[in-house]
């Protein structure tokens, strides 16, 4: 009972006091209208004492009738962030509660490889942050229990990690399991609360929208980011189709792409790799070896790019892919241009089986893990 008095008094004063410790919050207004910028700073004074010179800010934004939580995260480094959000013209019309929370450190992953083999000490893994060039690749110490850790990594909005074994094997059958602690639940160290408003100020004083009965509490709320289950009826598709429809979006559903089906048809899963796939299928498509010696293909003596559930991969990274993971295939012929770093040279997009078109195999090894938001971020 003492610890949620001391929260309410802090969510009213507009800082938690820890102690003699506090997180400084500063808003650049309390009052907004849609497209104006929410802007602010935190700053933990004394983060050398509190040993926080390396954490995670979790900005939680709440209407004060808690039936919706948008949630934002930041790296803190020696105390200090800043960051700013665009208010769509999605928000509605009311008042919020900005909630700050610091979680001690970085962002981690931490994970199990399931039907370990005590001899497989290592696990290798590639990284492919979401609209950034190149890729990361590291290695893993895989304990006797089977359980890993990552190094500690920052990168913005999300990325893909592939995992494979150290030993050279025809199919990646590694079946993982991962968690970030920051997706899992955790008690702040530190935590501050500010109210805004969204609209006319004056239009909004009312009982419903009284913040004096609003307390902060961690518990699920309906999480906006999440659509609603619907029935769609209409004319059949098949499933190729459908997860055409479902996963492919913004420049990668160009009409023109040549699409290979790897759900209803296996001579994908039945192929060596990818390259040796699409060869013999597109015309104009070779393989080469590139300066490490590892297979690269070329479109008119181009370096084709390629994706893996469009994110962008290192021209030899496709061998991480197992073709029996493999749901579709999309070729765009040159002089497609599907990010800001395409050349106009052509791309081979390979999207994994997922969802509801994932099969019942015992293998699992590739991911998309949410990471920091961009500074200059949308709230919407």
């Amino acid at each position: 009972m003492r610890n949620r008095i001391l929260l309410f008094l802090s969510l009213v004063t507009g800082s938690f006091v820890h102690g003699s410790d506090s997180l400084q919050v500063n808003l650049n207004t309390h009052t907004f209208i849609k497209g104006d910028t929410l802007e602010f700073k935190c700053i933990i004074p004394n983060f050398a004492e509190l040993k926080l010179a390396s954490a995670t800010l979790n900005v939680w934004i709440e209407d004060v009738e808690r039936t919706h939580r948008w949630k934002f995260r930041y790296p803190m480094i020696n105390g200090e962030v800043a960051g700013s959000l665009a208010v769509s013209d999605k928000i509605p019309d009311g008042r919020y509660a900005v909630n700050f929370l610091v979680q001690r450190g970085f962002f981690k992953i931490t994970g199990e490889v399931v039907d370990h083999e005590k001899k497989d000490t290592t696990l290798n893994y590639i990284m492919v942050p979401k609209n950034k060039q190149g890729s990361y690749f590291d290695n893993a110490h895989v304990g006797a229990d089977g359980h890993f850790r990552l190094k500690s990594t920052l990168f913005a909005d999300s990325a893909y990690f592939i995992f494979s074994p150290t030993r050279k094997t025809k199919n990646n059958t590694l079946l993982i399991k991962i968690e970030t602690q920051l997706d899992s639940a955790f008690s702040p160290v530190l935590y501050a609360s500010n109210f805004i408003t969204v609209g006319d100020a004056k239009m909004l004083v009312s009982k419903k929208t009284d913040t004096s009965h609003y307390i902060f509490s961690p518990e699920a709320l309906p999480d906006i980011n999440i659509l609603p289950n619907v029935t769609v009826t209409g004319i059949y598709k098949k499933k190729i189709e459908q997860y055409d429809q479902q996963y492919s979006s913004g420049l990668f559903r160009k009409s023109d792409a040549i699409i290979f089906d790897g759900l209803e048809n296996d001579d994908i899963a039945h192929s060596i790799n990818v390259l040796m796939f699409l060869q013999s299928r597109v015309p104009g498509l070779t393989i080469t070896k590139n300066e490490e010696g590892l297979d690269v293909v070329k479109w008119r003596n181009e370096i084709v790019e390629i994706y893996i559930d469009e994110f962008r991969l290192d021209a030899s990274d496709h061998t991480f892919v197992s073709p029996t993971e493999i749901a579709m295939i999309k070729v765009y012929r040159p002089p497609a241009q599907l990010s800001a770093f395409s050349g106009s040279v052509g791309a081979i997009s390979i999207y994994t089986k997922k969802g509801g078109f994932a099969d019942n195999s015992k293998s699992r090894h590739n991911f998309i893990v949410k990471g920091y938001t961009n500074i200059d971020s949308i709230w919407e």
